[in-house]
């Protein structure tokens, strides 16, 4: 069997101060492996179990470089192992399996350490490999950095506890909208509006994305519809391709002026197509037709 070590790192402008480490690291690693999983479900990927002898090797080289700072070899513990090491002595099946590691320090939540992977194409591409169905969660919350992060990979499922799957939440609030705009009859124009992900689950093109819905009455067209529409009742859909909790997503939307001057209202409303119709935060567009 061929075999695969992965050795990605990441790293964040350090912060004058560090926060003193938690009481409890439990809900520090469980909010990781739940915003882990929570992405893989939106990517239609399968979520990994907890590991406890890849929690192991992931915890000790999150104190590792909690402790002594970010290796000087990438992935390299201040003891010599190199990640799929740390895992052998763990007790994982190096030798059978797949493995990665990522790591993120100076992110204060997971939500922070995801979105710093997310961002990195090299971590983006360990967080959206199929063949890992195990996963170990390390944190660690002391020395130079707020946090450090790490998340060590597997692809056999050698632990005895499991995590549940996540539920998907789905939440979105107004952010922002650019000036009404104004044309001539016959003239396509542009408005942007922007919405935040204030939900648990990530906003991906092509599984889940977020799209924006006529309303008032749901689903009505609109003789604003222009070409760019994706139907008559859908105006547009998210810009970027993954939109994951606290981020904001763009939304760019052609409207058609129709051939009579006037003012004409365009009610709006965020929706997960097949899913769920998100908050109505009364929305709308005004096109003034001159």
């Amino acid at each position: 069997m061929r075999l695969l070590t992965s050795s990605l790192a990441i790293a964040l402008v350090l912060t004058l101060f560090a926060p003193s480490a938690p009481a409890s690291a439990e809900p520090l690693h469980d909010g990781l492996l739940s915003s882990v999983n929570a992405y893989r479900v939106s990517r239609g990927l399968p979520i990994v179990a907890a590991s406890p002898t890849l929690q192991a090797a992931a915890q000790f080289m999150a104190e590792n470089v909690a402790t002594y700072g970010p290796p000087a070899i990438a992935h390299r513990s201040t003891d010599g192992r190199m990640p799929r090491q740390r895992m052998a002595d763990a007790g994982y099946p190096v030798d059978q399996a797949f493995t990665s590691e990522i790591i993120a320090w100076g992110a204060l939540t997971s939500a922070s350490a995801m979105g710093l992977w997310l961002n990195s194409p090299p971590h983006y591409a360990q967080l959206n490999d199929a063949r890992f169905v195990a996963a170990g969660m390390g944190v660690a919350c002391w020395g130079a950095y707020p946090c450090v992060w790490v998340v060590t990979f597997g692809s056999i499922a050698d632990g005895v506890f499991a995590a549940p799957a996540p539920v998907a939440s789905y939440h979105a609030a107004f952010k922002t909208e650019s000036a009404f705009p104004v044309a001539s009859p016959g003239q396509t124009v542009q408005w942007i509006v922007a919405f935040t992900n204030t939900g648990a689950t990530g906003w991906t093109i092509g599984a889940n994305a977020l799209r924006i819905g006529t309303s008032k009455p749901l689903d009505s067209p609109s003789v604003l519809a222009s070409a760019t529409w994706l139907a008559p009742n859908r105006v547009a859909q998210q810009t970027t391709t993954f939109v994951g909790p606290g981020q904001d997503a763009w939304f760019v939307i052609s409207l058609a002026a129709p051939a009579s001057p006037g003012t004409y209202r365009l009610n709006l409303r965020p929706v997960i197509d097949g899913v769920q119709w998100l908050e109505d935060a009364g929305v709308y567009v005004e096109l003034v037709v001159r």
